[in-house]
């Protein structure tokens, strides 16, 4: 299926030009509490280095990552794959890599990320493999079933619960039957791992990731078969995969009508 038109092209991108409709698409909590992390440009400078990203996630960037791509294959058992978000680091480019000839698709709300993506991109030859297209991940303009994966990396624990339910019906609602739907998240909030036990160390993660405390409390698995039966789906099968004695988690889950 064709994908509907969405109000930043490629050309936009390029030119650097971003009208004021982008500007406003924004969500509130990003323009809010992110700005300085994803929209203000000396931050996503700086957050954009490997070593302050594997700081941020404990040294644990690579596993998470590596994680990630394991569900990931040039043939038709990944076919046409869209990133929910992009992301800090090498991810657009390390799948990009691994999809082989299936299209990606890597889609953001704020232009300054997918200005981002598209130079990394550029500087690694694979620009040309890669559609690029302003979004909202609450709002998803594409038609129904467009994908056969769909990613989303650290993107539902910074998001308020009802923006994360949105997201997750979109998501679903895009993947085909058969296809598979790749949550790379934090863990669930436990007492075994000394993260989750030291109070101090949870303040500083919820001061920086406010919503975060909302995820690590509910259960995932049962959160995204409720949003896929609510566009019409179904999980039939979950795959978890445990990092860093599950502070983080990559869940696979596979869908079916």
């Amino acid at each position: 299926m064709m994908n509907k038109p969405v109000t930043s092209d490629a050309t936009e991108l390029q030119s650097g030009f971003v009208g004021a409709a982008a500007q406003s698409a924004i969500p509130h909590y990003i323009s809010g509490h992110y700005h300085w992390a994803y929209l203000w440009p000396p931050g996503v400078w700086f957050f954009d280095h490997l070593p302050i990203i594997n700081c941020i996630v404990f040294g644990q960037y690579r596993n998470m990552v590596e994680s990630t791509l394991a569900h990931i294959t040039d043939d038709e058992r990944t076919g046409a794959t869209v990133l929910i978000a992009s992301a800090y680091g090498n991810l657009v480019t390390r799948l990009a890599e691994r999809l082989g000839d299936n299209p990606l698709t890597v889609l953001d709300v704020a232009p300054v990320q997918l200005k981002l993506a598209e130079r990394k991109l550029t500087e690694a030859g694979l620009r040309e493999k890669v559609e690029l297209r302003h979004m909202d991940a609450e709002a998803l303009e594409f038609e129904d079933d467009s994908f056969d994966t769909g990613v989303m990396f650290l993107l539902l624990n910074e998001m308020p619960p009802e923006a994360r339910q949105r997201a997750l019906k979109h998501a679903l609602r895009v993947i085909r039957p058969g296809g598979q739907l790749i949550v790379t998240e934090y863990g669930e909030l436990g007492r075994k791992h000394f993260l989750h036990r030291f109070a101090p160390m949870r303040w500083l993660v919820m001061r920086a990731e406010p919503w975060l405390d909302s995820l690590w409390r509910s259960d995932l698995a049962a959160l995204v078969a409720d949003c896929a039966r609510e566009v019409g789906k179904k999980i039939d099968s979950i795959d978890n995969t445990l990092i860093f004695s599950g502070f983080y988690r990559v869940k696979r889950f596979r869908i079916s009508k």
